[in-house]
């Protein structure tokens, strides 16, 4: 592996050891990468002397330099979100999350109340994912207030067990999506009105 190979090979890694809870052994790293034992220990050693990986007992975890180089992605953003998400989830009695696009991912920025780290890359079929979705793909076509809103981001998504909502800023510009998780018995739609006044209230805190 030369040059982009080997960068890409190293961030396919970070991601692996990422999606087994930031902290795993050497085999288990290697059989879930689906890379040579021999390719694995040289990239973790190239990881660890830049910082990005770090070794323990048993295996190896995320390194401190990452966890400083991703404190600077999108701070207004965040911190927007870690004003406002608790007040609102609290709002609408559900625990919710806030979700952007950046590139081809939907990403989560904040959650409270479910099982959604930050960074994590949501599947396309996630409803917050399907409310960033072009135009045509995905969405419902029934507006918040019932209206038909035709196809794409001006409706909202749903799902058996939850629903997501475009967060838009003063232009009218979609900068995120909202997404609640319905709680056991209650009908994700019935989330569709509180979610999507609340969700006015956090683009205009997003976008100052």
């Amino acid at each position: 592996m030369a040059g982009r190979g080997v960068l890409e090979g190293a961030f396919a890694l970070l991601e692996t050891l990422d999606e087994l809870g930031g902290r795993a052994g050497f085999a288990e790293l290697a059989r879930a990468g689906d890379l040579p034992k021999t390719t694995t220990h040289r990239l973790l050693d190239q990881l660890i002397e830049v910082g990005a990986v770090e070794r323990v007992s048993g295996g190896y975890r995320i390194g401190t330099r990452l966890f400083r180089l991703g404190r600077n992605w999108e701070p207004e953003l965040r911190a927007a979100a870690r004003e406002w998400l608790p007040v609102l989830s609290a709002r609408i009695r559900a625990g919710t999350l806030l979700a952007v696009r950046r590139g081809d991912r939907v990403v989560v920025v904040a959650a409270e109340g479910v099982d959604a780290r930050p960074g994590t890359a949501l599947s396309p079929d996630a409803v917050a994912a399907r409310v960033l979705a072009a135009p045509g793909r995905g969405c419902t076509t029934a507006g918040p207030e019932g209206a038909a809103a035709g196809p794409g981001l001006r409706g909202y998504a749903a799902a058996a067990d939850g629903v997501a909502v475009p967060v838009r800023g003063p232009g009218g510009a979609v900068v995120a999506a909202r997404a609640a998780a319905a709680p056991p018995g209650r009908n994700p739609l019935a989330l569709v009105p509180g979610l999507a006044s609340t969700a006015r209230v956090l683009g205009t805190a997003l976008t100052g």
